[in-house]
């Protein structure tokens, strides 16, 4: 009997146990008197992959209608303002066709009563201008009426069409079309207070303009020479920066009236809020829009002028006169006609769009519009679009009230 290990393990025991910490291993050679060689190193790590970059750092915004639902870029809101033309054409392009072919007819019918009056203005030959300074006197009331009248006529018109427009836009933002006539029963509640915040932005306007001259008027007696041309200069220079910041200003009440079916002096204070903290950016946008759709009426409508000239340019005799000048409205009309149709619509749109942008960036209503987008995409009930523009889905509402501007 030999003394050694025991050919089978007690039970729980492995027949091999694994070599002792630096003993070699299974296959390893070392030596006699040195040292076991160390077990290989782990396997290296693979080369570094660089992650692309998200500037965002999330998933983009959906877009479920005609802009994304984040806070928009100027080309955000110009395309934006063109898609939803391109996507409702009849409650857009047609519904502005019907509003500024009214409004241009019946500013032709205007100038039309008025024009006796600025004929007897025109000089063709000395047996044709009157010296009398009464009818000099009535000739320029009848024009300055006509026009006022012309003033007034448009704002209601262009009023009312941007508040349509609005609503229109703002089922568009969810790709939703709308018919002219839903748009008109969602708008029709709204068509007071609309008229009512056109009147209010013409008077304040106008009077901040008009004020320096009735005050250079008053103190023509008193302050003449450089120092009354100096005034007059500071006083007009005055009056339109106060107009200018006061419509940009009040720029976003319409939407304000149409969406969150507010008040006036509410959409007002809305207006004022909204634009807070950002007043340059929104001057830019609506003065760039304002240019746009200048350029666009202006190259539509000066071959019409130019030919309304051209025509009545040779009349030598009064009945000449009367006819090429006749004429000479009635192209200028039809070109009005055709760069209204399409510049009201982009206007309108754009200031929509910039009301729901400074929503976004005031009040974090993006979120709420992603909210929503998602509900529709599962298949939910949608919220109403009334319902869903209301300020109190903004974190930054208050309850309207006293203006606060």
């Amino acid at each position: 009997m030999t003394d050694g290990p025991p050919e089978n393990p007690p039970p729980g025991w492995a027949a091999q146990q694994p070599p002792a910490y630096g003993a070699p291993g299974p296959g390893s050679w070392a030596a006699p008197g040195q040292q076991p060689p160390f077990p290989p190193p782990p396997p290296g790590y693979g080369p570094h992959q660089q992650m692309p970059y998200n500037p965002y750092g999330a998933p983009p915004a959906p877009k479920p209608g005609i802009i994304p639902l984040r806070p928009l870029t100027l080309g955000d809101m110009y395309n934006g303002a063109v898609a939803a033309i391109r996507a409702n054409p009849k409650a857009t392009l047609g519904l502005a066709a019907v509003v500024v072919t009214v409004t241009q007819l019946v500013a032709f019918a205007i100038q039309a009563a008025t024009a006796e009056a600025t004929l007897n203005l025109l000089t063709i030959n000395e047996s044709t201008v009157t010296d009398d300074p009464d009818a000099i006197l009535g000739s320029l009331a009848g024009l300055l009426g006509g026009a006022v009248l012309t003033l007034i006529v448009s704002v209601i018109s262009m009023v009312v069409l941007t508040g349509i427009l609005t609503s229109v836009v703002g089922r568009s933002v969810f790709g939703e079309s709308i018919s002219i006539g839903q748009a008109w029963r969602q708008t029709a509640g709204r068509v007071l207070p609309l008229l009512g915040l056109g009147l209010l932005q013409t008077l304040m306007v106008f009077g901040i303009i008009v004020v320096p001259f009735l005050l250079i008027g008053v103190m023509a007696g008193t302050f003449l020479g450089a120092g009354a041309v100096v005034l007059f200069f500071l006083l007009l220079v005055g009056g339109v920066i106060g107009a200018v910041f006061l419509y940009t200003k009040m720029s976003l009440a319409g939407a304000a009236i149409v969406l969150e079916r507010i008040g006036v002096f509410a959409a007002i204070g809305r207006s004022f809020r909204l634009v807070r903290g950002d007043f340059w950016r929104v001057f830019g946008i609506l003065l760039l829009t304002a240019i746009v759709a200048g350029l666009v009426q202006g190259a539509i409508g000066a071959p019409f002028q130019i030919a309304g000239t051209i025509i009545g340019g040779d009349a030598e005799t009064l009945q000449e006169v009367t006819s090429g000048f006749y004429l000479s409205m009635a192209l200028a009309t039809v070109g009005a006609i055709i760069g209204g149709v399409l510049a009201s619509p982009f206007s309108a749109a754009v200031n929509t769009l910039l009301y729901a942008d400074r929503r976004m960036r005031a009040e974090a209503f993006d979120l709420v519009l992603q909210t929503e987008a998602l509900e529709r995409q599962r298949g939910g009930m949608p919220t109403g679009p009334q319902d869903l523009w209301h300020p109190s889905y903004g974190s930054g509402y208050r309850p309207p009230g006293p203006w606060q501007p």
